[in-house]
């Protein structure tokens, strides 16, 4: 079981802090904001490997479901899983942005990672959900599932 913490992940002393991103380069509201101001080489690296990707790519959808790690100052690495094509246009916008088989393929990505170089991960409740408009218990019911067998140590962090 995935334990639930209330803080804030970017204080975590987990070893990976996950988040999911978008396909269009932006960054600049909810987590990914708060990521932003504390690791400044984070955009630059997300905004870097998207174009690189898209080089040979045919389309920004063909990013989802891909994760780019970025090392931070403090050691740790930001797990940017692209989770999403397009961001939340206002606060009226009720569409989910979403795509939850690329957001379940980059945790299991991560997982992956963190079993081989034996990493601690924090994952933010509710990720998907927020501004990307997803269902947390379908996507907490996934995560929790690939992790059910795991040795990897997994927290949810839940911000208020």
């Amino acid at each position: 079981m995935i334990r639930i913490i209330e803080g804030d992940i970017t204080k975590t002393d987990k070893d990976i802090i996950v988040q999911q991103v978008n396909c269009k380069g932006l960054m600049g509201a909810g987590l990914a904001k708060t990521i932003m101001q504390r690791y400044d080489n984070v955009k630059n690296e997300y905004q870097t490997f998207r174009k690189k990707e898209l080089k040979t790519l045919v389309k920004d959808e063909c990013l989802l479901g891909m994760v780019n790690y970025v090392d931070v100052y403090d050691g740790k690495i930001i797990a940017n899983i692209f989770g999403q094509v397009d961001v939340r246009k206002n606060r009226n916008d009720k569409n989910v942005y979403t795509v939850k088989s690329a957001l379940i393929k980059g945790i299991e990505d991560v997982k992956d990672k963190a079993e081989k170089i034996g990493l601690s991960i924090a994952i933010p409740t509710y990720i998907g959900c927020g501004l990307a408009g997803g269902n947390w218990e379908e996507i907490k019911s996934e995560i929790e599932a690939i992790f059910q067998a795991s040795t990897v140590e997994v927290v949810f962090y839940h911000y208020r």
